[in-house]
């Protein structure tokens, strides 16, 4: 009986150990399900961390396939801006890892012209890019960054850049007429150059669709009453003249403009009567109004008015600083273009006229190069052109 009673005593030990053992295990794992449920929801800076887009805000679709959608609406509308051409470099591309597929992604740069600043280009830029998923993060320096928004990364950068160097703007006046050496020469410019067409001559049609193919500007070089006489004033058709009344002189204008494809602006092709004459130059601006279009005042003469009305009517505006080749022999027009860099290095930006000559086209092919190499940036009259 005795042996008996040890035994139930060792049992009942034993049991009461085993039933210990259990509880602490209860014990450490109610600890640790506490700490796992209470731990805090962001990384406290001790280990390594990473984001994991959570599937239900995933991407959905290809990628790739909505970078290439966008790409092409934002280049859209820069085409409708008129910023295609000013590409200042070549299209960077780049890769990116997006949900597990690799994809590329696109970097433009382009000039910014005076006419427009980064935050209007960034604002027109995000309507297309808003209905595609895609939101707009504009940077200091300039850069619009194109993000999607369900899952982020940027599928197109564009940059919009104004430069510091001294930049010049060529025009050549009388285009309509030529073919043959004289375009030859132009299209051996290979800068920025904008061409003022005459409407209504020979080659004027021609000439305003083939241009832009060669990295030239089109613009028309409307005639105007000036107090030249015999063939250079009754040479045209129709001439804007002083005190016409507003419906003619808009339609001449609107006529002019529909036989120029491609046209982006006006300058005045003489004009030292008509261009004094405020009204007339009201009725000539509020058409390029309504067209988004810019002038250029030639300044034939001193008292025009052009600047000031087109800067009520709200029309892009620059002028003329100096005439290449009034005088038509290479040192002449060498000591002009002389006058037009040194404006450009103290003012930063000048605007020339020459005229669709050989000469004159020869003489300038031969100079341009030497100019970008020095450090001047030519630029197209629609750059330089402000809305005030």
């Amino acid at each position: 009986m005795k042996l008996n009673r040890v035994s139930e005593k060792g049992d009942v030990r034993g049991s009461l150990i085993t039933t210990a053992v259990v509880l602490v295990v209860l014990a450490v794992a109610a600890v640790l399900m506490w700490r796992y449920l209470e731990a805090p929801s962001k990384p406290d800076g001790s280990g390594p961390t990473s984001t994991v887009v959570p599937p239900s805000t995933a991407f959905k679709g290809d990628p790739a396939e909505a970078t290439a959608k966008l790409l092409k609406a934002l280049n859209q509308k820069l085409q409708s801006l008129d910023m295609l051409k000013l590409l200042s470099k070549d299209v960077e591309i780049r890769s990116v890892t997006v949900q597990g597929k690799v994809i590329s992604t696109y970097v433009e740069e382009f000039r910014l012209p005076l006419r427009y600043s980064v935050e209007q280009l960034a604002s027109e830029m995000e309507e297309v890019s808003r209905p595609l998923g895609a939101s707009e993060d504009e940077s200091a320096n300039g850069t619009c960054e194109f993000v999607f928004d369900s899952q982020p990364w940027v599928a197109v950068e564009i940059a919009f850049i104004r430069t510091s160097k001294p930049q010049i703007c060529l025009i050549i006046d009388d285009g309509g007429y030529q073919k043959g050496e004289a375009l030859d020469h132009l299209y051996g410019f290979k800068i920025p150059v904008t061409v003022a067409i005459i409407p209504d001559a020979e080659f004027s049609k021609n000439l305003a669709e083939d241009l832009p193919g060669h990295g030239v500007e089109v613009m028309c070089h409307m005639p105007m009453e000036g107090h030249e006489k015999g063939m250079v004033g009754g040479n045209y058709k129709e001439l804007l003249r002083k005190g016409m009344g507003d419906s003619k002189a808009k339609a001449l204008v609107e006529k002019a403009l529909e036989d120029l494809p491609n046209c982006r602006g006006l300058n005045n092709h003489m004009g030292s009567v008509a261009t004094v004459d405020p009204e007339l130059m009201w009725d000539v601006c509020q058409v390029l109004k309504s067209r988004g279009l810019f002038i250029i005042d030639s300044r034939t003469t001193a008292e025009s008015v052009v600047e000031p009305v087109a800067k009520k009517a709200h029309v892009p505006v620059a002028h003329r600083d100096v005439f290449l080749d009034n005088v038509e022999t290479p040192e002449a027009i060498l000591r002009q273009l002389d006058q037009l860099v040194a404006r450009a290095r103290k003012k930063g930006l000048a605007v020339g006229i020459g005229h669709f000559k050989t000469l004159t086209l020869k003489t300038l092919e031969e100079a341009v190069q030497k100019l970008k190499e020095q450090g001047i940036q030519f630029v197209y009259a629609s750059e330089v052109v402000r809305e005030e």
